[in-house]
């Protein structure tokens, strides 16, 4: 049995708060019920683009606290600059990358340096809206071509219902080296 309730609330033009409370049965029947509690803000400005994230969740009686900040600036014309931390207890995983690189009509290409180790940056992004309907979609990849690996792929979609309310589905898989992360919700937005 899980229990799902998403909280999206949206300040300004493209900054969105959000919480998220979601409740297991574990796998094991004597453990306690598995719980993740989320809360986060996100901007998607052409310009300017972060994202601060923090979970708490139990897995079979284990507590983990996993944190994400991205931040991302496209100065000038098409030159952008940024880093990217995360911190996932509950997945084991943890990097930092700084990032440059060149960006144009949602395309991103640039260099990430990970602990010393020069990564190859490749990334998508796009919003598309027709009448009532909202479609993001994002990919990064950050590579040596060798031992490190980093992936991300989002995809969410929103149905407006009015012009403050939307119902939204969510879709996340990060890779890191042999590492994964899945993430997948389904909630209501309210644009403030």
């Amino acid at each position: 049995m899980r229990l799902l309730i998403v909280l999206l609330l949206s300040l300004g033009m493209a900054t969105e708060l959000g919480s998220s409370i979601s409740v297991r049965t574990p796998n094991d029947i004597e453990k306690k019920l598995d719980y993740e509690f989320s809360i986060k803000i996100e901007d998607t400005n052409e310009k300017i683009r972060y994202l601060l994230k923090r979970d708490w969740e139990r897995e079979l009686g284990e507590k983990y606290i996993d944190d994400v900040f991205k931040f991302s600036h496209q100065a000038y014309d098409n030159f952008y600059y940024g880093v990217d931390y995360v911190d996932k207890e509950s997945k084991n995983i943890f990097y930092t990358t700084y990032n440059i690189g060149v960006t144009s009509n949602g395309f991103k290409i640039g260099v990430s340096v990970k602990e010393e180790v020069k990564l190859f940056s490749l990334g998508y992004s796009k919003k598309l809206k027709q009448d009532d309907l909202e479609y993001n979609v994002g990919f990064s990849l950050k590579t040596d071509l060798d031992e490190n690996n980093i992936v991300n792929l989002k995809s969410e979609i929103k149905k407006w219902l009015s012009e403050k309310v939307n119902v939204f589905a969510l879709y996340k898989h990060e890779y890191y080296n042999k590492k994964e992360d899945f993430q997948f919700k389904v909630g209501i937005g309210v644009k403030l």
